[in-house]
C-alpha cells in the first residue's frame, strides 16, 4: 500500500551520499569514426541490396528519401535526444546517397551525437537523484506526452532538458506504483542509470555500423537487415537451438523489451503467464537479486535470459505503463517438439450435445532428420492431424474447427500437404521470387482425410503458413475462416554471407490461389471476432515499411461450396447470441476497455492521478469478471490478480472464441444441411 506521505512534494536527497554527480554535459565525447572497411563494406550491402531484394526498382526510389527519417527513428525512437536544430544541421536527405557511396562521416557523426546526448541525459538524472540540487515534484498537474515518430522534435536544448525531467518524473512514478518505497525507488533508479552508463560506454564500432546499414535496409522491407559477426553468431546459435531458453521472440522498443511472441513448445507458452506485449524489467538468476534491464541492448538481455537447460530464470515484467510489476518462473529448456505437437479435443456445442472436434496446430512442423533417415514414424502436423481426423470420425463428430491462434508458422510444405487432407487435390499457395518468377505448390494426393464442415481460428499471430493454409480454406469455399485479421507476414527471407556477417533480405512473397498476397493485409475473417491485439502495435501492418498488399494472376481451380454467401445469415445468428453470452460479453468489453487505455496520448506526472487511474482500470476490469461469474453462477473474486491462475487452468468451456466458433460451425451445419451429409 503507497503511504500518503508519497503525495507531498518528492524530494530525493543525500539517500547515498557518498555519490554524487555533478552535471556539466557530456563528461566526454563518445565517438566512432568509419573505417576503410565500414565504407567497403557498406558499398558492397547497398549494392547486393539493390541486385536480390523483392522490392522493385520503383519502389525503393519512391521510399530512399525516407532513409533519413529511419535512421533518425533507430537512433531517437522517442524524439527526445536530438532536437529541431541538430537534425536542420544533419542536412538528413543526403544520408542515402552518401551511404551508398559509403561516405559515412555525417551520419557517425550524427549517432555519436545521440550517444552523447544519452550519457548527458544519464548524467542529468543522476545529478538529480544524488546531490539534492533539484527535486522530483509529483504533486503538479504536469503531463508527458506519449512520444513517436509523429511528435515534433523539441526546438532547443532547455526544452529537451524540461522533457528529460518529465521522464524521469514518470519512471520514479512506475517504480512507486509497484509499491516500492522512496528508498528503493532512488536505489533502484541509480542503478539503473549507472548500467546503462556502463553499456552506452560499452558501444562498438559493430554497432555504429549495423545501425546505419540496418537502417537503409529498413526502406526496402522491416524484414531485411545486415547481421554483423557477433549477432550473426547469436542468430546461428538461435536456428540450431543449440542454447536454451524460454521460447520467446523479443524486440526493443524505445528502453524496453517487448515480448513480441512465444514459441510454442518453450517454458513461457506452456507456462501461459508471459504475454505478448509485455515489457521486461529485470531478470534474476535462480535465487539472485533482480537486475534491471530498462535501457539494455537487446543482444544483453537475451544473453541474461538464456542459460543451462534446468536451470531458473525469473523475470518481473509489466504489461503497459501503470499496469502492476509481475514476477514470472521459469525453467530453461529447449522447445519440446511433443508440445508443439497438434492436439485434440472434443466439445458439446449445441443444444443437443452436438460434437465439435476441435484441433490446436502450435506450430507447423515436421521432423525433417526422421524422414531423411527412413524412419516411418516420423512426426509432422499433416500425419498428427490425419490421425486425430481419423478418432474424430469414429466419434460421431459433426465439424471440425483448426485452431491456429497464436501459430506464427514453420513448415511452408507442412502447411498445404495439411490443407491436402481436406480436398481432393489442387494447387495451395503461390510463390513469386523477385525475377518475378512464379513456383506453385499444392496437394497431389486425391484422399480425402475428412469431408465433413470444418472451419479454422485464427487471430493477429497467426502468421506466415497459418495464413496459407486459412487462405486456401476461405478461396476454395472448404470451410469458414473466424476470428481476427492475421499477422500479415506474406514474405521469404534468404541468408546472404557478407564478409564475416550475413544479410538477411526478403526473395520472394506468397500468394494464395486467388492471386491475393497474404502480405501486409493476412487474411480477413469471414466472421470476425473482437481482437486482443493492437493492430498498431502488433502485425506487419504495424511496421513502418512492410512491403504492400498486392495480388497476381488468379490459378485455375475448382471451389467446392460458397459459404461466404452465408455469411450474413450466420452473423445475424452470432450477434444475437453473443448479446447474451456471458463470457463472449465480457471478452468483447475487455477488448473496448484495452483499446481506449492504448489509445491515450499523454501521461499524467502527478502521482495521485495516476493512482486512482490504475485503481479506475483494475476496478473497472474487476466489474468486468465479477459480471461474467455471476451470470455463469460462479463465486466472485476480491481482486483482479486472482484471475492470473485460474487463466492458465482454463477449460475449453471459458474460451469465450472457441465456443463461439463451434456454435458458428454448428449454425452453418443447420443452414446448408448438405454439409452434414458430406
Amino acid at each position: 500500500m503507497l503511504k500518503l506521505s508519497l503525495l507531498r512534494k518528492f524530494v530525493l536527497n543525500g539517500v547515498l551520499a557518498s555519490t554524487v554527480f555533478v552535471w556539466v554535459g557530456s563528461a566526454y565525447a563518445l565517438s566512432i569514426e568509419p573505417t576503410q572497411e565500414d565504407s567497403l563494406l557498406a558499398q558492397v550491402i547497398t549494392r547486393e541490396l539493390e541486385r536480390r531484394h523483392l522490392a522493385s526498382d520503383s519502389l525503393f526510389a519512391e521510399r530512399k528519401p525516407m532513409v533519413g527519417q529511419l535512421i533518425l527513428k533507430a537512433i531517437d525512437p522517442s524524439r527526445s535526444l536530438l532536437t529541431q536544430a541538430d537534425i536542420l544541421q544533419a542536412n538528413i536527405d543526403r544520408l542515402p546517397d552518401q551511404i551508398e557511396q559509403g561516405r559515412l562521416s555525417t551520419v557517425y557523426q550524427l549517432y555519436g551525437l545521440s550517444l552523447n546526448r544519452s550519457e548527458e541525459r544519464l548524467d542529468y538524472w543522476l545529478q538529480i537523484l544524488s546531490d539534492g540540487s533539484g527535486s522530483i515534484d509529483l504533486t503538479d498537474q504536469e503531463s508527458l506526452r506519449i512520444r513517436d515518430e509523429n511528435t515534433p522534435w523539441v526546438a532547443d536544448f532547455s526544452a529537451l532538458k524540461d522533457l528529460w525531467r518529465k521522464q524521469l518524473e514518470n519512471q520514479a512514478i512506475g517504480l512507486l506504483l509497484a509499491d516500492r518505497t522512496e528508498d528503493e525507488v532512488f536505489k533502484a533508479l541509480i542503478r539503473r542509470y549507472k548500467s546503462q552508463k556502463n553499456r552506452l560506454e560499452q558501444t562498438r564500432p559493430d554497432d555504429i555500423f549495423a545501425g546505419v546499414i540496418n537502417a537503409y535496409a529498413s526502406a526496402y522491407d522491416p524484414h531485411t537487415s545486415y547481421l554483423p559477426p557477433a549477432d550473426s553468431e547469436t542468430f546461428n546459435i538461435n536456428m540450431s537451438l543449440s542454447l536454451q531458453g524460454i521460447g520467446a521472440v523479443l524486440q526493443s522498443e524505445d528502453e524496453f523489451t517487448k515480448v513480441v511472441s512465444l514459441i510454442p513448445g518453450g517454458p513461457a507458452e506452456m507456462d501461459g503467464r508471459l504475454k505478448p506485449a509485455d515489457r521486461i524489467l529485470s531478470i534474476a538468476q535462480g535465487s539472485q537479486s533482480f537486475e534491471d534491464v530498462v535501457g539494455w541492448r537487446l543482444d544483453e538481455v537475451v544473453q541474461k535470459i538464456r542459460g543451462p537447460k534446468g536451470s531458473q530464470v525469473r523475470l518481473e515484467v509489466q504489461a503497459g505503463d501503470d499496469a502492476p510489476h509481475r514476477e514470472i518462473v521459469l525453467i530453461r529448456d529447449r522447445v519440446q517438439l511433443e508440445e508443439q505437437s497438434a492436439k485434440s479435443e472434443i466439445i458439446e456445442a449445441g443444444d443437443n450435445g452436438e460434437k465439435i472436434g476441435i484441433i490446436t496446430i502450435p506450430t507447423f512442423y515436421s521432423d525433417f532428420a526422421a524422414k531423411q533417415a527412413g524412419d516411418p514414424n516420423y512426426r509432422s502436423t499433416t500425419r498428427d492431424v490425419k490421425r486425430l481426423l481419423g478418432e474424430f470420425a469414429s466419434q460421431d463428430v459433426q465439424g471440425v474447427i483448426v485452431d491456429l491462434r497464436n501459430n506464427g508458422g514453420g513448415s511452408l510444405q507442412e502447411a498445404y500437404e495439411l490443407f491436402g487432407l481436406f480436398i481432393p487435390r489442387g494447387p495451395v499457395v503461390q510463390i513469386q521470387s523477385a525475377g518475378g518468377r512464379t513456383d506453385v505448390r499444392g496437394d497431389r494426393d486425391p484422399e480425402v482425410s475428412w469431408e465433413r464442415p470444418m472451419a479454422v481460428l485464427v487471430n493477429r499471430l497467426s502468421a506466415s503458413a497459418s495464413e496459407i493454409f486459412a487462405g486456401a480454406v476461405q478461396d476454395y469455399g472448404r470451410g469458414l475462416v473466424i476470428g481476427s485479421q492475421t499477422f500479415g507476414k506474406g514474405t521469404v527471407q534468404a541468408l546472404l554471407p557478407v564478409n564475416e556477417g550475413q544479410l538477411k533480405l526478403t526473395i520472394a512473397k506468397f500468394y494464395r490461389i486467388s492471386g491475393q498476397s497474404t502480405q501486409h493485409q493476412g487474411v480477413i475473417p469471414d466472421i470476425e471476432f473482437p481482437s486482443a491485439f493492437d493492430p498498431e502495435e502488433i502485425g506487419e501492418s504495424a511496421l513502418d515499411t512492410a512491403l504492400p498488399w498486392d495480388q497476381i494472376r488468379s490459378l485455375r481451380y475448382r471451389p467446392l461450396d460458397t459459404p461466404q454467401a452465408r455469411v450474413a445469415q450466420l452473423i445475424d445468428r452470432h450477434q444475437a447470441r453473443i448479446a447474451s453470452d456471458p463470457n463472449f460479453k465480457a471478452l468483447l468489453k475487455r477488448t473496448e476497455r484495452a483499446l481506449e487505455l492504448g489509445n491515450e496520448t499523454g501521461i499524467s506526472l502527478h502521482l495521485e492521478t495516476r493512482i486512482e487511474e490504475r485503481e479506475a482500470n483494475n476496478q473497472a476490469l474487476l466489474e468486468i469478471e465479477n459480471m461474467r461469474r455471476t451470470a455463469l453462477g460462479l463465486s466472485t473474486i476480491d481482486k483482479i490478480s486472482d484471475l492470473e491462475s485460474e487463466t492458465k487452468d482454463a477449460e475449453p468451456e471459458d474460451d469465450a472464441s472457441l465456443m463461439e466458433s463451434a456454435r458458428i460451425l454448428l449454425d452453418e451445419i443447420q443452414i446448408n444441411p448438405r454439409l452434414a451429409g458430406l
